[in-house]
């Protein structure tokens, strides 16, 4: 199917609805793709039309063929992005008489009860949502709404690869195949990753990549940091269009007040923490001025409309390379031109690193989970709600069609399923399944709405002023630090404590003019990746293109050259792990966090290494070990961690990790491995001493502040 051949009325509202007078490429492999039935991932940057590309074939073909209604399932992550979504496609479906519905958390039971009994023509909904379909529903109504299913569209797919998330959907695709007449079309929507075709065997045993790269050019800046210097930059870029992303709720909060106390510009604050009205109260203020700047963490990463930015800040460096691009992409749609700033404190190295393996187009592979039995425990408990008396293969071969699940065998099945019954989470009658007392005791209830869920909640208190709700605050700052009269800032205001009620979560608040302490939050930024670290280091090395210098700040130069000639200086090259012991130990492997703490917690265990201070560049504790000491553990990794029970003996470490709310229902040696597999990353260790060979350069000490003390 070519763009030539679409429907006469499709072509009509292109034309004198939208205002197009042609197709991007993207939307044009795209229609031809999905024209032929092919299972298709659409990967182009931010705001390059991808969307498009994956509406016009699909309302073509409903169009065309008259397709009953359910005929679209539209999967997003974020329920703002579904609201988002739903205005935009209302657009489309009022001009072609076609019913679209949101399906999320905040969408009233009423309007739900009439889908049920009358199914729109486009779903729009949360893997969640979707969830409680599959258990909440009877079969009778998942086949009324699943029954004429022919695409499912997964939007910012990328989003969902790596996470709990992405393994719970990946399921329910799967699963709700049992209800269609025909396996549905799986369209895929994502930004640029370094591994698209891993991405598509997520989505689909068979299809096609298209692609697109961008046309706009990035122009970056990098300036040291601090505050002054922050609002020197900012004055000048007043008059126009600004998304600033911090990297946590606590300096948005401060952020968001110094530019509102010293410049003249509209300044709106966007943060988890804030309710739901304000957010969106700021998206389309933001989104209806030409010139105001808009203080962000990462919740506006993803693709919820707010205009077109002339200019995205980042206040700190980017950890990966694909953080960057997805942040920087919301920039440059008039103009052609990515523009971007990063401000550093110290991580100037990480910031040119990010910077030039983004222009030289290489970016970070996504990791699929393989064998998450945690999750699978999960999607094991659902399947008992889904399917009417239910028997262990029937259970085993539906998951089994998940991608996901690909990796875990009978044995793993079996495995689990008795340690379920052991547990009391499963019981058998005869040949079927049913849920045990230990199901109903922890999500039995109220506990149940956590069920739908793979995610951990946060516990956070609610703060209210009088019946409206302000925003929420993580737990351990309310506790620690919150008593009546107390005060705070939340949403850009002070606010003065009346009463905190414990059992409820809730704190009463009322306005006050004083200036007010700003709350911390739970949470932290991404760790390094592997690539941004090693790219570093080739920065060190001389080993990369020094016209990128150029944009740099004075300051900024400066540093990256004083650290290239300390690196000349002592003879690094790219097959060395320098290593510096005197009272501390430092092993700079330039490998990220994940390399060094794996590190870092192997001389924990043989050497009682204690005050680990490790960042993205090294491996940093204390220990009563020389050299010959470091060198000899070092070599000694690759059989250490390749023992069976390795990941046991971590246990301390691992017990720490909250994953999600089923790890911990699992067997100590699983849920290990589990985490082990999500805290470390052994194979780009032993890639690394493969590799490379530690040498000892006395005093040598390059340091990144991303690193905390564990």
């Amino acid at each position: 199917m070519s763009s030539e051949s679409l429907n006469p009325r499709l072509r009509h509202f292109l034309a004198n609805r939208l205002g197009w007078r042609s197709l991007r490429e993207v939307q044009k492999s795209a229609i031809e793709a999905i024209g032929r039935g092919e299972d298709t991932l659409i990967v182009a940057p931010t705001a390059s039309g991808k969307t498009e590309a994956a509406m016009i074939p699909v309302f073509n073909s409903i169009l065309t063929e008259g397709l009953p209604p359910v005929s679209l399932l539209y999967v997003s992550p974020l329920k703002a992005l579904i609201n988002d979504m739903h205005s935009r496609l209302e657009y489309w479906g009022n001009h072609f008489n076609l019913e679209v519905m949101k399906w999320h958390g905040d969408v009233p039971p009423d309007t739900k009860r009439r889908f049920i009994r009358n199914p729109a023509d486009i779903l729009l909904i949360t893997p969640e949502s979707l969830e409680v379909i599959m258990v909440n529903r009877s079969r009778d109504e998942r086949e009324r709404i699943f029954r004429n299913l022919r695409y499912i569209i997964v939007d910012e797919i990328h989003y969902f690869i790596e996470s709990d998330r992405g393994v719970q959907l990946n399921s329910l695709l799967a699963r709700l195949e049992r209800y269609t007449a025909v396996r549905p079309q799986r369209i895929g929507l994502s930004a640029t990753v370094g591994n698209p075709e891993d991405v598509l065997e997520w989505m689909s045993p068979s299809g096609v990549v298209v692609k697109e790269s961008s046309d706009r050019r990035l122009q970056y800046r990098i300036f040291s940091g601090g505050e002054a210097g922050v609002i020197d930059v900012l004055r000048r870029l007043t008059g126009r269009k600004v998304l600033i992303f911090v990297p946590s709720r606590r300096e948005a909060e401060r952020y968001y007040n110094i530019i509102r106390r010293c410049l003249d510009v509209d300044v709106f604050i966007h943060h988890s923490s804030l309710n739901r009205e304000s957010r969106e109260e700021a998206e389309e203020k933001f989104k209806s001025i030409s010139a105001a700047f808009m203080v962000s963490t990462s919740t506006l990463e993803l693709g919820i409309d707010v205009g077109d930015i002339d200019v995205v800040v980042h206040l700190r460096s980017p950890t990966t390379v694909n953080q960057f691009l997805q942040r920087t992409g919301r920039s440059g749609r008039r103009s052609g031109n990515q523009r971007t700033i990063i401000f550093h404190e110290g991580e100037v190295l990480l910031a040119l690193s990010v910077v030039s393996l983004a222009l030289s187009g290489k970016l970070e592979m996504l990791r699929i989970p393989r064998r998450p039995l945690d999750i699978y425990f999960h999607q094991i408990l659902s399947s008992v709600f889904e399917i009417e008396k239910p028997g262990p293969a029937e259970i085993y071969r539906g998951l089994g069609r998940a991608h996901v699940f690909s990796d875990i065998n009978q044995g793993d099945f079996r495995h689990l399923l008795d340690f379920m019954g052991e547990s009391d989470f499963i019981r058998k009658h005869g040949s079927y399944l049913y849920h045990g007392f230990n199901f109903e005791k922890v999500f039995g209830k109220m506990n149940f709405l956590e069920f739908y869920s793979v995610f951990y909640p946060t516990y956070e208190f609610t703060v209210k002023h009088g019946t409206k709700t302000v925003g929420t605050l993580d737990a351990f700052f309310a506790v620690k630090y919150l008593e009546e009269g107390r005060g705070f800032v939340l949403g850009g205001e002070n606010w003065i404590v009346r009463e905190i009620d414990h059992e409820k979560f809730i704190v009463k608040v009322k306005p006050c003019s004083r200036k007010a302490n700003i709350p911390d939050w739970s949470g932290g930024g991404a760790p390094v990746s592997f690539e941004v670290a090693r790219h570093a280091y080739d920065i060190l090395l001389g080993n990369f293109n020094r016209d990128l210098l150029r944009w740099l700040d004075d300051a900024s130069r400066e540093r990256v050259l004083s650290e290239m000639a300390r690196a000349s200086a002592a003879g690094l090259t790219r097959d060395v792990i320098p290593v510096s012991v005197g009272s501390d130990v430092e092993i700079h492997t330039f490998g990220g966090e994940r390399v060094n703490g794996l590190i870092s917690d192997i001389f924990r265990m043989e050497h009682d290494a204690y005050r680990v201070m490790d960042d993205a560049f090294a491996a940093r504790f204390s220990a009563k070990v020389d050299y010959d000491d470091v060198v000899s553990t070092l070599n000694e990794i690759p059989s250490i961690i390749s023992e069976e029970d390795f990941p046991l003996r971590l246990h301390d470490r691992l017990d720490r990790m909250v994953k999600n709310k089923f790890i911990e229902h699992l067997p100590e040696d699983v849920a290990a491995h589990i985490k082990y597999s999500i805290l470390y990353r052994p194979d780009e260790l032993m890639g690394l001493l493969e590799a490379s060979r530690p040498v000892e350069v006395e005093g040598f000490r390059i340091q990144v502040f991303h690193g905390s003390e564990k």
